[in-house]
C-alpha cells in the first residue's frame, strides 16, 4: 500500500503493458505509443492511446496513462486527467493508486491544499501515521507561508477529526471506506495531531501559536479527548 510516484514513473507506465491488455496489441502498440511521446507527436500519441485503451477495462488506469502522456508532453491538461483517475481509484477503494497520483499532483502543484487535504484523509484511511504527520507538517507550513488561511486550515483539520466522531454522519468520501477503517484510528489520529501541533506551537518561529488550542476546543465540543 505504501506506494510512491516519482518523475520516472510516467516513462515507465508508457512502456508498460496493462495487465488486461491483449498480447497482440501490447507487442507493437505500446512501444509505438512511447515512441510518439518521445517524438512529441501529441495528437498521434493521444489517438493511439484511445485505440489501445479499448483493449482493457480499467478506466482509472487509462486516465492515468493519458495524464502521463500529457505530462510528458508538458500539457497542463494532465492535471485534470490525473484528478479523474484518482477519483475513480478512490471510488474503487484502490487507495495506494489514489495516494500515488495525489502525491504526484502535489509535486506538480505544491501549494494546492485540496490535494494535500485529500492526501491527509487517505493516509488516515490507510492507517499510516508517519505519512499523515509528514503531510500535516506541510499543511502547517502552508499556513505559515499564507498559502492557506487559518479558516481553511481549521476546516481541513476538522474534517480529519470528523473521521473519528461517533456523532457525525460520514460524508460521501468517508462512506467509501467506512467498513475498512482501522479500529485504532481514533487513538493514533488524535495522538498524531496532538504531537505535531505541540511541536509546532513550541517553535519560536511559529506564526499561528493558537492553532493547537483551537483544534483542542473543537475536540472538546464533540467529547473527544485531545490533550490526554
Amino acid at each position: 500500500m505504501k506506494q510512491q510516484i516519482d518523475k520516472n514513473d510516467s516513462k515507465n507506465s508508457l512502456n508498460a503493458t496493462p495487465r488486461n491488455a491483449s498480447a497482440g496489441l501490447s507487442c507493437v502498440g505500446w512501444f509505438k505509443l512511447a515512441e510518439l511521446v518521445e517524438r512529441k507527436e501529441k495528437e498521434k500519441a493521444l489517438s493511439l492511446h484511445r485505440l489501445l485503451s479499448h483493449s482493457f477495462e480499467d478506466k482509472a488506469y487509462s486516465l492515468q496513462l493519458e495524464g502521463d502522456i500529457l505530462w510528458s508532453l508538458e500539457d497542463e491538461q494532465a492535471v485534470d486527467k490525473y484528478r479523474q483517475a484518482a477519483f475513480l481509484y478512490k471510488k474503487e477503494k484502490k487507495i495506494s493508486c489514489a495516494l500515488a497520483i495525489y502525491e504526484h499532483l502535489l509535486t506538480l502543484q505544491p501549494q494546492n491544499h485540496d490535494f494535500l487535504a485529500t492526501l491527509l484523509r487517505l493516509y488516515a484511511f490507510s492507517n499510516w501515521p508517519e505519512k499523515f504527520e509528514e503531510h500535516y507538517w506541510v499543511l502547517l507550513d502552508h499556513l505559515d507561508q499564507k498559502f492557506i488561511s487559518q479558516e481553511s486550515f481549521l476546516t481541513i483539520t476538522k474534517r480529519i477529526i470528523d473521521l473519528v466522531r461517533e456523532d457525525k454522519a460520514p460524508d460521501h468520501f468517508q462512506e467509501i471506506y467506512l467498513n475498512d477503517l482501522e479500529d485504532n484510528l481514533k487513538e493514533w489520529l488524535l495522538k498524531s495531531l496532538r504531537k505535531v501541533l505541540t511541536k509546532y506551537t513550541k517553535r519560536p518561529e511559529a506564526k499561528n501559536s493558537k492553532i493547537k488550542e483551537l483544534v483542542s476546543d473543537y475536540c472538546l465540543e464533540h467529547n473527544l479527548r485531545f490533550d490526554s
